[in-house]
Formats: C-alpha cells, sequence, structure tokens
C-alpha cells in the first residue's frame, strides 16, 4: 500500500467573491460521476500558478489581482 502524502492545514481569509469562484469552478469541474471540492481546486490552483511561474508564463495581470487583494 503506497504510503499517504503529508498533508499541512492551512487557514487563509478570502472575499465573497473569491469563494463564490472556487464554488464556480468546483461545479464547472465536477460531474455526475465525481463532484470536485472546493479545497481540490484550491490545491489545483497551486500547481498551475507554481508551474506557470516556473515556465514564465505567469500573466501579469494575476499579479495586480494579487495587489488588489493585499
Amino acid at each position: 500500500m503506497p504510503k499517504r502524502e503529508k498533508s499541512k492545514r492551512l487557514q487563509v481569509v478570502i472575499s465573497e467573491t473569491q469563494d463564490s469562484l472556487l464554488t464556480k469552478t468546483a461545479y464547472q469541474l465536477s460531474n455526475p460521476e465525481r463532484l470536485v471540492s472546493k479545497s481540490e481546486v484550491v490545491r489545483l490552483g497551486i500547481e498551475m500558478l507554481n508551474k506557470a511561474v516556473e515556465d514564465g508564463n505567469l500573466d501579469p495581470e494575476l499579479l495586480k489581482a494579487l495587489g488588489d487583494d493585499a
């Protein structure tokens, strides 16, 4: 049996708009056989963001969005 990957719990404060986007994205990624959770959307987003940064493909508009939330 494969070892389970260690995980960490992270608590963040998000806006109503961001929560709405998480819910909408989870719904869009789900299908009758598999429901996608908001936590899974966050984990996928982290991996996608990291890949974009490493590949040098980060949309500058995303950085502007970060500044808006700070």
